[in-house]
């Protein structure tokens, strides 16, 4: 709640009252010295008080009329953004180490995808967000969802989990290890299907090429046509450095930098296809500014809407200033003569 005043500008008028309090009326003489002599010697507050209830009055009078107000702006936001589903890839290349953090260092791709897509989700606050991830197979770890520190936590907690599988030596981690692109995109559409809303949006982040030949492959061209007639876009991220390097171990447990193998590579145009086929981009991501500015670029594609109404709630109040400045100035003519002496 606040109080404002209509008409502002009025209260230069304030002026008045500190005007009437500070002329005093001019002491005319006495026709006999002797009562002047008296009256010099009876000290009277009574004129003083007159001139504190007319400027008292006055200054209420101009409040009134500046029309003070009680009440509150009324600031209303409607959410009305994208269904948003985060799909990525957990297969075993996603431990290659070819991607260069935005402080310079290597680091996996998995984490560099991870860290991107916390930030991607955070600038994001009107959107419900889904998250898949697969490899040989495709869950969804979290359905549509404006609760943004749930999607934070299953990114996590889906990153911690498969990297500890990963360090017990089980390069299969959580989902089988392979790269079934159809089969995570399949999955992300059941996500976004069950409502059907404009802006729906598919952000399909892989590291690696089709495993075309392995069992339950699901082909994404067709995932892709589904998608396209079901209203929902499709972009894709591919994330690997052609020329990059990572780290590996000779069989005497040294660590040894060489080049990342070419089926370790995305298949950049087969991804292109996927997107095309369902009305999306595609885009290469070789490092980690790389992936927060390919990140960007997709927020501008898929733009949030939320609208914002303000509205006003305020009442009139100066009918108390307007009342107790009235009741002052009648005081202080009922009282004039008592105060200044006449009577």
């Amino acid at each position: 709640m606040e109080l404002r005043l209509e008409q502002p500008w009025l209260l230069v008028l304030l002026l008045l009252p500190l005007l009437v309090l500070w002329l005093r009326p001019r002491r005319g003489g006495a026709a006999f010295p002797g009562m002047a002599l008296a009256g010099a010697l009876r000290p009277s507050r009574g004129p003083a008080l007159f001139r504190l209830l007319i400027a008292g009055a006055l200054a209420l009078l101009v409040v009134a009329a500046a029309r003070p107000q009680w009440g509150r702006t009324v600031i209303e936001r409607t959410q009305s953004g994208r269904d948003l589903a985060l799909v990525i890839d957990l297969s075993g290349s996603m431990q290659v180490d070819d991607i260069v953090a935005t402080d310079g260092k290597s680091e996996d791709r998995l984490a560099a995808v991870i860290a991107a897509a916390r930030s991607f989700v955070e600038k994001r606050p009107d959107d419900r967000i889904a998250l898949v991830f697969f490899s040989s197979r495709a869950i969804t770890a979290c359905p549509p969802t404006f609760d943004h520190e749930t999607v934070r936590q299953f990114l996590e907690r889906m990153e911690r989990q498969q990297r500890a599988i990963w360090k017990s030596g089980d390069e299969r981690g959580l989902l089988g290890g392979e790269t079934n692109l159809g089969l995570g995109l399949a999955t992300a559409l059941r996500c976004l299907r069950e409502k059907v809303a404009p802006g729906r949006a598919v952000i399909l982040v892989t590291d690696g090429a089709d495993s075309a030949d392995m069992h339950g492959w699901v082909d994404p061209l067709v995932a892709a046509r589904t998608a396209l007639a079901s209203g929902i876009a499709v972009h894709g991220i591919g994330v690997g450095a052609p020329q990059g390097y990572m780290n590996g171990r000779t069989p005497f447990g040294q660590v040894v930098r060489s080049r990342v193998p070419r089926h370790l590579l995305p298949d950049l145009g087969r991804l292109k296809a996927i997107t095309t086929a369902a009305g999306g981009q595609a885009f290469a991501a070789t490092d980690g500014k790389g992936l927060d500015e390919v990140f960007s670029a997709i927020d501008k594609l898929e733009p949030s809407h939320s609208q914002v109404r303000q509205s006003e709630d305020f009442s009139d109040r100066f009918r108390w200033p307007l009342i107790l400045g009235l009741a002052l100035a009648g005081l202080a003519l009922v009282l004039e003569p008592r105060l200044r002496g006449v009577a």
